[in-house]
């Protein structure tokens, strides 16, 4: 597992958590935080690709602490923002497929 990638996540997302732009505030981090976890024991549980999934858990909520006017759309903005992001990270392009 790429720890470098998970680790950058959890400061990318904790930066965009405490900005003014990020209307939800600290809650909003927590909650990723606890998602993050959860999808871990659950990938463990369910033979799923670990990685995938924490790197999945930490992305979801990335539209909506960017920019509270992407909220009403953020899973279509997020899906954008997250392959834009883990491209720039040189993320395995096979495991981030955009529809």
């Amino acid at each position: 597992m790429r720890g470098d990638i998970l680790e950058y996540l959890r400061n990318e997302i904790y930066s965009r958590c405490v900005k003014p732009a990020n209307k939800f505030g600290m809650g909003c981090y927590y909650h990723i935080e606890a998602v993050v976890k959860n999808g871990e024991l659950l990938a463990q549980r369910y033979g799923a690709d670990k990685e995938i999934v924490m790197i999945a858990s930490w992305l979801h909520d990335i539209a909506s602490i960017t920019d509270y006017g992407l909220y009403e759309n953020h899973h279509i903005y997020g899906a954008e923002i997250a392959y834009d992001l883990l491209t720039q990270l040189s993320y395995d392009k096979s495991k981030i497929p955009f529809c």
